[in-house]
């Protein structure tokens, strides 16, 4: 993932899209944060924090996304 430093989770993104994310649970995954907030909510446990994504592994994630939106499925 990202050389970049991880951001406090109580500090939003600036933009929607895909970050990688730390929740409280310890676990680590690529998360997307919308309108709505970060996606999944809160039932996988609260972001404790997040950083930026390299713009290819981002973008594969929109596609990702994306497909499985177009087939109907939930994101997973």
């Amino acid at each position: 993932m990202s050389g970049s430093n991880w951001i406090c989770g109580t500090e939003p993104p600036h933009r929607q899209g895909f970050y990688e994310t730390e929740f409280n649970t310890g676990e680590t995954e690529v998360t997307m944060y919308s309108v709505l907030g970060w996606m999944p909510p809160a039932h996988r446990g609260y972001v404790v924090r997040w950083r930026w994504l390299e713009p290819a592994v981002e973008q594969a994630e929109i596609e990702r996304y994306l497909y499985y939106r177009r087939e109907g499925r939930g994101h997973s």
